[in-house]
């Protein structure tokens, strides 16, 4: 495949990604789906029935009650693709 109907493809995936993206980074916003995400949301009581792999031990031992660490999905982030063309 040549560069030049490379880059034509490219380009057209550049227009239709740019139609359904309203904002310049559109995957900034806090999702409100809480789950087993990466990003730390918050730290609350321990309920009946939740996981025990989940409590946060030093907070249990600092308060001397189980608490437990609430963590935030990732959605909608930004991916930005490079390529390096040059020889």
């Amino acid at each position: 495949m040549e560069i030049t109907e490379l880059m034509k493809k490219v380009r057209a995936i550049e227009i239709k990604t740019n139609k359904l993206v309203q904002e310049l980074f559109g995957g900034q916003y806090h999702s409100a789906f809480k789950g087993k995400g990466m990003e730390f949301a918050d730290l609350r009581n321990y309920e009946a029935g939740d996981d025990f792999r989940s409590i946060d031990w030093k907070s249990t031992a600092r308060f001397n009650t189980p608490y437990v660490k609430m963590y935030e999905e990732e959605r909608e982030l930004t991916i930005m693709l490079l390529l390096d063309v040059s020889s």
